[in-house]
């Protein structure tokens, strides 16, 4: 009997997580859901838990297959769904809540839409992850509204210019007949397959929208595809998206509205090709030159090689220019600390010289004063011998001045 909606998850060496996905999942009893686990030939507990939940709840089918990647896993999920409605799950991430994705299918019923894209949130698995990748704590937020029902590529462009455009999967259910009849599949063997697979869907379709309700909370952890160390496979994943965008705006452009600048999942390509082609040490680009058709290799070299090379170029001669300033700023500095040092020493010297210049203002003033003081005493001197009173005491002291005057001489054997 069909489904509602049947919630594909891909399984490969997930035992710490999946057991905490499926309680998320399978919470709701009476959700008319089916849940299509695909074990990717884990090595660890995985299938284990799986068989386990398959027994308890009627609603789990399990595939086991051998270790094939996780497009082959969400291509055998899709090939064995009845659901009406199809959401792809990481096994190591969980819904927020089933009744929201029911509550999103019956949008997608009443509206007949292909495609419904909802928000999500992050969660990060250590302290240690959360500081080093907080910037996914603003990730796949939709806080804009948008018309119950619009073009594919509208959407896409309002998204693009809201920053609310994302590519992973858990942010959107299809409606399964789309997916048939536009024979959507995901690239075996490649990774980042979901980046055309959701740009491709979007160009398809006609009736679309987006919500703010949030579908999954995403964990940020170790050894994910989103922390582990990049390799030449990270940069071939996304090159060949690059490609297959290139083709599929060929094909599927709106000529009736030029303007709307659906080109920019290119430019996104193209930077994550170039980002993660430069955290690539000689080894990996070796192997990745190795593995590019003539094809690839000639868009690289054309589009990506070229840029990479100019930007680099750009990025020396800034570094050099960064370099020349720093060294002109150091030079600057230690010339405004001689100058600093000399207007210091100025300024002691200035007030030094005005300290002194007080000093001998004083004095001058001390002896202006002292000169006027002897000026006043000679004046006063001069009036006394003037006076009668001081001729009349002359006339009378005279012959004692003369009885000393001839005493003195005969006292010094002169007389």
């Amino acid at each position: 009997m069909d489904k509602t909606l049947s919630i594909i998850i891909p399984c490969y060496n997930v035992e710490k997580y999946i057991e905490e996905c499926l309680e998320s999942v399978c919470n709701d009893r009476d959700a008319d859901i089916e849940v299509i686990c695909v074990n990717d030939g884990s090595t660890d507990g995985t299938l284990d838990i799986l068989e386990q939940w398959k027994q308890k709840d009627a609603r789990v089918i399990v595939i086991n297959q051998e270790n094939k990647g996780v497009s082959v896993a969400r291509n055998q999920g899709l090939h064995i769904a009845k659901g009406k409605f199809i959401y792809f799950l990481d096994s190591d991430d969980k819904v927020k809540d089933v009744a929201i994705l029911e509550k999103c299918c019956e949008k997608m019923q009443e509206d007949q839409l292909d495609i419904l894209i909802g928000a999500g949130k992050s969660f990060f698995e250590t302290e240690e992850f959360y500081k080093k990748y907080s910037y996914y704590e603003k990730s796949y937020r939709i806080e804009h509204e948008y018309p119950r029902i619009m073009k594919g590529t509208e959407l896409m462009a309002e998204l693009q210019r809201n920053g609310e455009w994302a590519v992973q999967q858990s942010t959107r259910i299809y409606r399964r007949k789309f997916l048939q009849d536009n024979n959507v599949y995901y690239t075996e063997g490649q990774l980042h397959e979901d980046n055309y697979v959701t740009f491709m869907c979007m160009y398809l379709t006609d009736r679309t929208t987006a919500v703010k309700d949030v579908l999954f909370e995403r964990r940020i952890r170790e050894n994910s595809i989103m922390t582990q160390k990049v390799t030449h496979k990270n940069v071939e994943g996304y090159l060949v998206n690059f490609v297959q965008d290139l083709y599929l705006i060929a094909d599927y452009r709106d000529v009736k509205k030029p303007n709307m600048d659906m080109g920019f999942p290119l430019d996104i390509a193209r930077r994550d090709i170039k980002r993660t082609y430069r955290l690539l040490d000689e080894e990996e680009k070796k192997s990745l030159e190795e593995r590019l058709t003539e094809e690839q290799k000639f868009y690289f070299d054309a589009l990506i090689r070229r840029e990479i090379e100019a930007e680099d170029r750009m990025d020396a001669k800034s570094k050099f220019l960064e370099r020349v300033n720093r060294e002109n700023k150091e030079v600057r500095q230690k010339q405004e600390i001689r100058i600093l040092n000399l207007e210091q020493q100025l300024t002691k010297l200035e007030a030094d010289r005005k300290q002194e210049q007080e000093k001998n203002d004083k004095l001058q003033q001390k002896i202006k004063e002292t000169n006027k003081d002897l000026k006043k005493a000679n004046k006063k001197i001069k009036e006394m011998k003037e006076s009668t009173s001081w001729k009349i005491g002359r006339a009378i002291t005279w012959p004692v001045r003369k009885l000393k005057t001839i005493l003195r001489k005969f006292s010094n054997g002169n007389a």
